[in-house]
């Protein structure tokens, strides 16, 4: 007689001895072109995704751009934003750094909620960049966020420029009312 599996073997279940290989479950997930379009911008896909713990913070953070050329620094509210990308790709880059030396999406600024702590403080990452990105004087490891604080300076590759963060009370040291440097949200 022959050793095939025979009309009814297979169909109902396995033969003796064989195991059934767990059925996969759907996953309605977005992946592939769909996962890279779901985490782009203008067509471009972006190095980092938004974290879960990603909040709008309460204090009006800004970013003091200071050049060699340039007396007054240029200044950017972020506050506004979950997540500032710095970079040279201007198609993508929320905050330009245009240097030939920073990559074209350089390093990342989010607001992370830290429940522990209780509160939404501003944290950085380098997004693998050639030359780097400097937090205070040291390069930033690629791929971990770094905490940051009031008056830190950050830097891209070797380019001059210093971006330095502030609040809204942070100015001329001034005494504010705590409650004026909460965005309008809170």
């Amino acid at each position: 007689k022959g050793k095939g599996k025979g009309k009814d073997a297979g169909k109902d279940g396995p033969l003796d001895g064989e195991e059934q290989a767990p059925k996969e479950e759907p996953n309605f997930e977005a992946s592939g072109l769909l996962g890279l379009e779901d985490n782009s911008k203008n067509g471009v896909p972006l190095k980092f995704t938004m974290p879960p713990e990603c909040r709008l913070p309460p204090m009006k953070w800004r970013i003091y751009i200071f050049t060699k050329q340039e007396e007054k620094p240029k200044i950017v509210h972020v506050h506004r934003m979950l997540g500032i990308l710095f970079g040279k790709d201007r198609r993508v880059a929320d905050i330009p750094t245009d240097h030939p030396t920073c990559s074209k999406q350089q390093a990342v600024l989010h607001y992370r909620y830290m429940p522990e702590m209780g509160m939404v403080n501003p944290y950085i990452m380098d997004l693998e960049s050639t030359n780097g990105t400097f937090l205070n004087g040291k390069r930033l490891e690629a791929a971990r966020y770094y905490e940051m604080r009031e008056r830190d300076v950050l830097k891209f590759g070797m380019s001059s420029r210093e971006f330095v963060l502030l609040h809204a009370g942070s100015a001329n040291h001034m005494k504010i009312d705590p409650s004026k440097l909460l965005s309008d949200s809170e």
